[in-house]
């Protein structure tokens, strides 16, 4: 349940913030004074801190300071006051707190404001599953962005306050913030070097220096974003959020790509590369061995007596056979090698850099893998025969013929067999 804890001595604001928090189903809780706030964060779990400048016996400056050196100084805070000094707002984000929201007459514009920090939209809830790193040399404002992160419950951040340990560690993560001016270089120099090994990865700089040339130069290196300090929470957010969002877009637009095209060259049943992608990769393999000069070796196989198990145990089991020899094979063969249905119970196998021996024993040790399937409640016996050749130049449909005879002899010849074309 969502806890906001109201530091306020005015009535009235106490009566508009708590018919907020119903509005927004959020639970009320309400302190005058700083020891007040500090008995109610020792029984209730507090999600959001939300106080007035002037406090019964105190201010909240001191309260926010004795806030950050207590077991609850990552629970976020906002001030809430009808004061718009600048100097009082820079010390306030000096502080940690999260937001500095002037108080209003309109009940709308607060609850809009308060608002922000409740909503739960699908973008926020997913940032919780990314990995950030923050590299900021400045202890105060790493203290602001990791409060920021703890209001959205993002735990999965590291922060550093050098940029060496990150750029040392081989950890790869989704969103990093970068601060432009650190102790022993450039922030820019870390973008760039960040932006080369993450293509992928949200970079946000953040600055203290507002100018045009810079921002647009720390652009061009690689952020995604420049944001200016002191950090406005809503700014800060919103615009890490709308950054984020294009990511996760992108990151599932290449998930879908990738998909389809994994399903556009791989064979449904089998989950090994369908017919079209098999003939493309015996291509590429002859141009090799045109080029280079690479052997390469294919085998060709089929399973026996693959007809009467249609017949006399049906498709579905016979289709299940189909994807246990298909496993076999994949189980057989090396990384390198390209394995796919050629069609119905046949299959080509494309081993590269092996001569037709190679060839024969590769082939026999998926022969005999699958020999050794055995189908519970049945008397099934699953054997192949298989036709091994060496390419030696020719067209690829005379290559294939080749293979395809000397299928032809292993099945002749007594099945579950190997035969192979001599050079």
């Amino acid at each position: 349940m969502y806890k906001i804890l109201h530091l306020e001595t005015s009535m009235l604001y106490q009566t508009v913030i708590r018919e907020i928090c119903v509005e927004i189903s959020a639970i009320y809780i309400n302190a005058t004074k700083a020891s007040e706030a500090f008995e109610i964060l020792q029984r209730e779990k507090i999600s959001l801190i939300l106080t007035a400048m002037e406090l019964e016996s105190g201010s909240a400056i001191d309260f926010i300071k004795s806030l950050n050196e207590s077991q609850f100084r990552d629970i976020p805070v906002v001030v809430f006051t009808g004061n718009d000094s600048l100097e009082d707002r820079k010390r306030m984000y000096e502080l940690g707190i999260v937001d500095y929201i002037l108080k209003t007459s309109d009940k709308e514009v607060i609850k809009q404001n308060l608002s922000i920090f409740r909503k739960e939209d699908p973008v926020a809830l997913r940032m919780r599953e990314l990995t950030y790193a923050v590299v900021d040399d400045n202890k105060m404002d790493r203290k602001i962005i990791s409060r920021i992160f703890s209001m959205h419950d993002i735990k999965k951040a590291d922060f550093f306050d050098s940029e060496q340990m990150l750029l040392n560690s081989d950890i790869h993560y989704d969103v990093y913030v970068i601060d432009l001016v650190l102790k022993e270089t450039l922030g820019d120099k870390v973008i760039s070097a960040l932006r080369k090994k993450n293509l992928d990865s949200v970079i946000i700089a953040v600055s203290g220096i507002d100018n045009v040339k810079t921002i647009s130069r720390v652009l061009s290196i690689g952020a995604d974003d420049y944001i200016t300090k002191p950090f406005n929470y809503d700014l800060f957010f919103t615009r890490l959020k709308t950054n984020i969002r294009n990511f996760l877009l992108m990151r599932e637009l290449k998930l879908k790509t990738d998909l389809l095209e994994r399903i556009s060259i791989t064979d449904p049943l089998t989950e090994l590369f369908n017919r079209r992608h098999i003939f493309d990769r015996l291509n590429q393999e002859c141009e090799k061995f045109k080029r280079y000069g690479l052997t390469f070796t294919a085998v060709m196989l089929d399973i026996d007596g693959f007809k009467s198990i249609n017949d006399s145990y049906g498709h579905q089991v016979g289709d299940m056979v189909i994807r246990m020899v298909s496993d076999a094979i994949k189980k057989s063969i090396r990384n390198v090698d390209i394995a796919g249905r050629y069609g119905g119970e046949e299959f080509l196998i494309i081993l590269p850099e092996i001569d037709g021996k190679g060839g024969v024993v590769a082939a026999e040790r998926i022969r005999k893998s699958i020999e050794s399937i055995k189908i519970e409640e049945s008397n099934i016996k699953v054997t192949i025969s298989a036709g091994v050749a060496e390419f030696a130049g020719e067209p690829i449909d005379d290559f294939i013929k080749k293979i395809d005879s000397m299928l032809y002899l292993a099945k002749k010849n007594g099945k579950n067999r190997i035969e192979s074309a001599a050079l």
